[in-house]
């Protein structure tokens, strides 16, 4: 079986998701481009079956809310341990 073309790509990731992705592919023993390329195709293959349904925007939009949803909750942490209502 012939592997499929493929084609370099450059992103630019937070530091924070770099090392997540770099614990992940040390744990199951596979450089971080594979790890990195599994994903996205995961990823594309989901988004693709999503599209077919009729619920890509849904599914992009539940994303969003989401990452929204994570931001207010660390700024809120980081409000409480500045105020010192948390330990840091």
């Amino acid at each position: 079986m012939r592997k499929p073309e493929t084609k370099k790509i450059s992103i630019d990731l937070p530091v924070e998701t770099l090392t997540k992705i770099d614990l992940l592919a040390e744990q199951a023993d596979i450089p971080r481009q594979k790890l990195i390329a599994n994903i996205l195709e995961v990823d594309a293959d989901t988004l693709m079956d999503c599209r077919k349904v009729g619920i890509l925007h849904l599914a992009v939009l539940l994303r969003d809310r989401s990452e929204t949803i994570k931001e207010w909750s660390r700024k809120m942490r980081e409000k409480k341990s500045l105020n010192g209502l948390e330990p840091s």
